[in-house]
């Protein structure tokens, strides 16, 4: 299929969006794991189990005078979710009778600080981390630059921003951390999670690219501002092209 025609497909759709890879049915029975969390924007927000849940936890917050915006209603909902996940680890664990020693522990707590410092010292995860953290000043000028008034042509590009300047970044540390547990495990005939998340990466830097083209283009943008915007949307096309080679990206 044409890049350029699914481009302007990733560029209209938020939330859940299915890779070419995954099977149509496998997508629509699990759209969350497809997802960059824009739930307001997601058309399959009413068949996502994780959405009808937070939004089950969210009256549930209110009823109990708690602002479900809020870091206690966050903070919360995570210590559901863990012992949620916590009872069926061990509920499967009594099933397959597995004890854990803690001479396991330790020994899982040191494969996990070396995986951890193979992703940090992977050229790529400083690269999206070095362009994160320049997108986010970008931001920042940007907004200070309209702080008496956004143009209604920056409004859309200025939010598209905002919302993915941290998420590709964060997908591409996960793509690598799984790509290497995947080696480990040796499946064949799996579609990895690795793969997944640099396609959710891949798919969040189209929109950025998208929003830094439609930004250059006014009219009355700084001088400065414009050589930024010129440079950074060049360095995030070349991004991509490192993504979609390095996890075989495949449209």
């Amino acid at each position: 299929m044409d890049t350029s025609f699914l481009e302007k497909i990733f560029i209209s759709q938020f939330g859940a969006i299915n890779p070419p890879w995954i099977h149509k049915d496998v997508f629509y029975k699990l759209p969350f794991n497809f997802c960059d969390r824009w739930c307001e924007r997601c058309n399959l927000s009413g068949i996502c189990r994780v959405y009808q849940k937070e939004k089950e936890s969210e009256k549930r917050f209110i009823k109990q005078g708690i602002n479900p915006k809020s870091t206690e209603a966050m903070f919360l909902s995570m210590r559901e979710s863990f012992e949620e996940t916590k009872k069926l680890l061990e509920k499967d664990m009594k099933r397959l009778k597995i004890k854990i020693t803690k001479e396991d522990d330790m020994k899982f707590e040191k494969e996990e600080d070396e995986k951890d410092k193979l992703v940090e010292n992977d050229q790529l995860t400083k690269i999206s981390k070095k362009l994160a953290i320049k997108l986010v000043k970008l931001v920042e000028d940007l907004h200070y630059y309209f702080l008496e008034e956004t143009p209604k042509e920056i409004k859309e590009p200025l939010k598209i921003l905002n919302y993915y300047m941290l998420f590709f970044s964060v997908k591409i540390h996960r793509a690598i951390l799984s790509n290497i547990e995947e080696k480990e495990m040796k499946y064949e005939d799996t579609t990895f999670d690795s793969k997944n998340s640099a396609f959710l990466s891949y798919v969040s830097i189209v929109k950025i690219i998208n929003a830094l083209k439609n930004i250059s283009v006014y009219k009355n943008l700084d001088g400065n501002l414009n050589k930024k915007v010129t440079k950074y949307l060049s360095l995030f096309e070349n991004l991509n092209l490192v993504l979609k080679e390095r996890f075989e990206l495949e449209f």
